[in-house]
């Protein structure tokens, strides 16, 4: 019978081989798009050396403060190559093509593995075979098979963008999987600037029984107190701390330049982080996105789970094995969890697995 290994690319060197395309000479390339994805094209493709000779947008925004409209690039170049800058890379080719833009010419790359430390091959996966089937067969609807496979073709290269056919845009909330009470006690794991708190609170209209916000860089967690200051938002506590499995000073890399820092070796400065037991031993909706400390945060939270079987919802792209270790884990915790695995964006980033009762 087959499974979806049958249905897994064989991985291989495809992003290289348009990578050794677009460094050839004679051919500049532009950029089209200057978003939030923009930034990560730009640091992927500056790691081989190879600067875009313009950046396009078509609906005026840019984030760099370059981008000029299509007209432009088409006066300033007669040849060029068009590499996609935004995520949703199915809507762009689509637009470039109305544009008159030949495919041959439209390059995509997802950039989030690698920017993440987050990449593999098939043989990487095939030596943990067992764990993958273990980790696909706890999931409890079709989407989330879909999303499974989808995320591991992107991974290994496949065309066509695998995963902009099943990524959802409410992410940590998916109301087909979440349901929120008016008394969550509601744990913000890597709260940022507050955006995740802010649609907690716009779906509850404000009431809860509590939310601790943590968030480790200390910028981002000044900019979250004042938005709680200034919203007047009721019951939140906010940590300038990150979430572990004990507490700890870590070691801390702050990435300039985009919106992720993380507990890194290699870190510059060092973060207090706790434990959900400690901290929130009341928690009964537990949202993790903590650049690859995921892992380690649920085990800092494994009383909560065993005793309250809080909703989880954990990010599960930041490392390589955290698509079947994170499931496997929660499910030896409280087996009665029914997870599901949700994509939202239609890059190789914000998966989200959401456990529930």
């Amino acid at each position: 019978m087959a499974t979806f290994w049958d249905r897994l690319p064989p991985g291989g060197g495809a992003a290289e081989r348009d990578l050794k395309r677009l460094a050839s000479p004679g051919r500049p390339f532009v950029l089209y798009g200057d978003g939030w994805y923009a930034p990560y094209v730009r640091e992927y493709l500056g790691r081989r050396g190879l600067a875009p000779a313009a950046v396009f947008t078509d609906a005026g925004f840019t984030s760099s403060g370059r981008a000029v409209d299509f007209a432009e690039v088409r006066r300033r170049f007669d040849n060029f190559r068009v590499v996609i800058a935004f995520a949703n890379a199915r809507l762009a080719r689509e637009k470039l093509a109305r544009l008159g833009v030949s495919a041959d010419d439209v390059f995509f790359f997802d950039v989030m593995g690698e920017l993440l430390g987050n990449t593999f091959d098939r043989a990487w996966l095939e030596a943990r075979r067992e764990r993958l089937d273990a980790a696909y067969g706890l999931l409890a609807d079709g989407l989330s098979r879909e999303t499974f496979e989808a995320f591991l073709a992107a991974k290994l290269g496949a065309a066509g963008e695998p995963l902009a056919a099943v990524w959802r845009k409410d992410q940590y909330f998916p109301r087909d999987i979440v349901r929120l009470s008016d008394s969550e006690v509601f744990v913000d794991g890597g709260a940022y600037t507050g955006d995740t708190l802010l649609t907690f609170m716009r779906l509850t209209g404000g009431r809860c029984a509590r939310c601790c916000a943590f968030e480790p860089e200390a910028a981002n967690a000044a900019r979250l107190k004042a938005t709680v200051e200034k919203r007047a938002l009721r019951g939140v506590t906010v940590h300038n701390k990150g979430l572990w499995s004990a507490p700890a000073a870590l070691p801390f890399a702050v990435w300039h330049g985009t919106s992720a820092s993380a507990v890194s070796g290699a870190g510059e400065t060092s973060v207090e982080a706790d434990t959900v037991d400690r901290a929130a031993p009341d928690a009964t909706f537990i949202k993790l996105d903590v650049e690859g400390a995921e892992l380690e945060a649920l085990k800092g939270a494994a009383a909560v789970i065993k005793r309250n079987r809080p909703k989880l919802a954990v990010c599960v792209y930041h490392r390589p094995g955290d698509l079947f270790e994170i499931p496997l884990f929660i499910k030896s915790l409280a087996p009665d969890y029914r997870l599901y695995l949700r994509q939202h964006q239609p890059v190789a980033c914000e998966t989200v697995l959401y456990a529930v009762i």
